[in-house]
């Protein structure tokens, strides 16, 4: 049954994982108290379970990306160059200046409630189930979070004290979706 849903899914790459997310959670709502009774079905939900994880993560991460793609391919360009060159190097690489970041910084981060509606609408128009909606809100939330403290971390540790907005302002932001 799985092997015959990642097929249907990858009929249509643009929306695989939302359809492996809807028919993962579905099969898992429906499985769940016989599940717990029955050790065979408890290894399908398991299974399941997995799965819709790792298309809840990709989807997640592609819809943060296509928002914050400046933010984060300037982040792993310097992730990138941190394994050749000495950190302190870094902000004198043609397109990696302080000048630079400022401009990503300024283009990816000012009128930042407008990139992130986006990102709160567009998950909401692919979910046919209102129900999923609140639980991959939650989950693209942390996601974001989580990859911009490691961007703001990055920052810091490369470009030293520039100003940049604090997770927890981010999270500020957040917390109005």
């Amino acid at each position: 049954m799985f092997v015959t849903l990642d097929k249907i899914a990858q009929s249509d790459p643009k929306t695989a994982d939302i359809v492996l997310i809807e028919n993962y959670a579905a099969f898992q709502n429906s499985l769940y108290d016989l599940a717990n009774v029955v050790p065979t079905l408890a290894k399908f939900y398991h299974e399941a379970s997995e799965s819709y994880e790792q298309a809840c993560t990709r989807h997640i991460s592609s819809l943060i990306y296509l928002q914050f793609e400046r933010l984060f391919q300037f982040s792993r360009k310097v992730d990138e160059l941190t394994y050749t060159i000495a950190a302190e190097e870094i902000p004198f690489q043609l397109g990696l200046s302080k000048t630079d970041l400022r401009r990503v910084l300024k283009s990816s981060l000012s009128g930042i409630d407008k990139p992130i509606g986006a990102m709160y609408r567009r998950l909401q128009k692919t979910l046919a189930s209102d129900e999923l909606f609140p639980s991959l809100w939650d989950k693209c939330k942390k996601e974001f979070l989580d990859k911009y403290e490691g961007f703001i971390q990055m920052v810091t540790r490369i470009y030293g004290n520039e100003p940049i907005m604090s997770v927890a302002d981010m999270r500020g932001i957040l917390a109005d979706f």
